[in-house]
């Protein structure tokens, strides 16, 4: 979170009680104390951090507010069937209308910019993969992405080498950080107390355990997505995902109309280590993506070896996507780990008879889903009846991912598979015969 952002917070100063404990102040913990609020006013809720505010991906991710899931809604229609994986793809939809609800009546300025996102293809196996998508949508009556030729895509961004993209309304650029900043003063206002500089170390049923003092709460709430790993019993629950961003500096109007880029809607190519793009609301052009990284341990801190090969990957993507900003300079670079469930899936659980609840493993797509994560966690707690309680991901439990070092093996298999898939795409131009069989079935 840039220190522009960041309110200091106290510690927790020993012992205390609250009806709810929510751990972790990033998106999905502020969303539930923000509908708590909503639901059950009287309730005292007490959001606890280890670090500070959106510390996490909350507060470092690439700013796309998006529930396309294009990967997620084959996996889901696969496993639910068409009307679930409906439900739910629409109670997305709906989220980004709830969450630009919310901003206007709180008056947290994220620079939002709802300018929607193109999905580009630029070698014959991604626009086969591009064509599959649309079909799928539209075999389930969704109907709002448009297929655009080279020429149109030209016309609307600038991208070189595009041979077929996708155009969707039903997404956001957002600066992430703002909104957490924002909404966690909002709860602020509404009586939570948000505390900072204190690590949850045990959960139990009614009790957290912190290096600050004891809890004691009805319902006690794990929102730590990526670090949940560092609590005790969950270390293979959620698996962190290291992804790099890099931003230019601020570019004048004059680059930008260069690079034929008139709004701020959001681009991704179609690999399947793909790169997205976004002009921020200070006019820089941020890269995300090219690469996933994993510590062995599931340690969410960003150390590998492998941090340099994404950022010069990034830096190529930069330049052959938009050859007229290749030579904008870089002013920050920096990573951040998203929580990823065994299956793909997200999950929102509500215990009644312990009160014990988590939410989480979004695959990079948090800004949105958090919201409704956060409604659906809030309902289960207050036992409020809402639709968004009667969602596939409600009370679902992915199976734990392998012990290490199975764990490492795996995921650095499938990454270094993904990689080899898309140099043979990139080189050849059909798809790799056997990695590319591989990542089908992955992801």
């Amino acid at each position: 979170m840039p220190a522009s952002l960041r309110t200091r917070r106290p510690a927790l100063s020993g012992d205390t009680r609250a009806d709810v404990v929510v751990i972790g102040a990033g998106f999905t913990g502020l969303w539930t104390a923000y509908y708590l609020t909503e639901l059950a006013p009287q309730t005292s809720v007490l959001v606890i951090e280890a670090e500070h505010v959106a510390y996490g991906a909350s507060g470092r991710n690439g700013g796309w507010c998006t529930t396309e899931m294009p990967a997620l809604l084959a996996n889901l229609v696969q496993r639910y069937g068409p009307m679930d994986a409906m439900r739910f793809f629409r109670a997305g939809q709906r989220t980004l209308d709830e969450i630009e609800r919310v901003l206007a009546a709180e008056d947290i300025d994220c620079g939002w910019r709802r300018d929607g996102s193109l999905y580009v293809a630029r070698t014959p196996p991604q626009v086969a993969r591009l064509r599959a998508w649309q079909d799928m949508r539209l075999k389930l009556g969704i109907t709002d992405m448009t297929l655009l030729s080279a020429a149109e895509t030209s016309e609307r961004v600038g991208i070189a080498g595009a041979l077929l993209s996708g155009f969707t309304p039903q997404c956001a650029a957002v600066q992430p950080a703002a909104i957490a900043a924002g909404l966690a003063q909002t709860v602020e206002r509404r009586g939570v107390t948000v505390v900072e500089g204190t690590r949850a170390i045990e959960l139990r049923p009614g009790v957290v355990v912190t290096d600050r003092g004891t809890i004691r709460a009805r319902s006690v709430l794990c929102t730590t997505e990526a670090y949940t790993a560092g609590l005790p019993g969950h270390a293979r629950r959620v698996l962190p995902v290291i992804s790099r961003v890099l931003a230019t500096e601020p570019l004048p109007e004059q680059r930008w109309r260069e690079a034929g880029w008139r709004d701020r809607v959001t681009v991704a190519d179609s690999r399947h280590q793909f790169a997205y793009f976004q002009r921020t609301a200070d006019d820089r052009l941020l890269v995300g993506g090219r690469g996933s990284g994993y510590r062995t341990g599931s340690r969410p801190q960003a150390a590998d070896r492998s941090g340099e090969r994404v950022y010069a990957r990034l830096r190529e993507s930069l330049a052959e996507s938009f050859p007229a900003l290749a030579d904008a300079p870089v002013s920050h670079r920096w990573s951040g780990a998203y929580g990823m469930h065994r299956d793909g899936e997200p999950g929102v659980v509500y215990d009644r008879d312990s009160g014990l609840g988590h939410a989480g493993g979004y695959g990079g797509e948090g800004i949105a889903l958090s919201n409704l994560a956060g409604r659906t966690l809030a309902a289960l707690v207050t036992g409020v009846k809402r639709p968004e309680t009667r969602l596939f991901w409600t009370g679902h439990r992915s199976r734990r991912w392998e012990p290490e070092p199975l764990r490492t093996i795996g995921v650095r298999g499938v990454s270094a598979l993904a990689t080899a898939a898309d140099r043979y795409e990139d080189r050849f131009r059909r798809t790799a015969p056997l990695a590319g069989a591989v990542m089908r079935t992955v992801l």
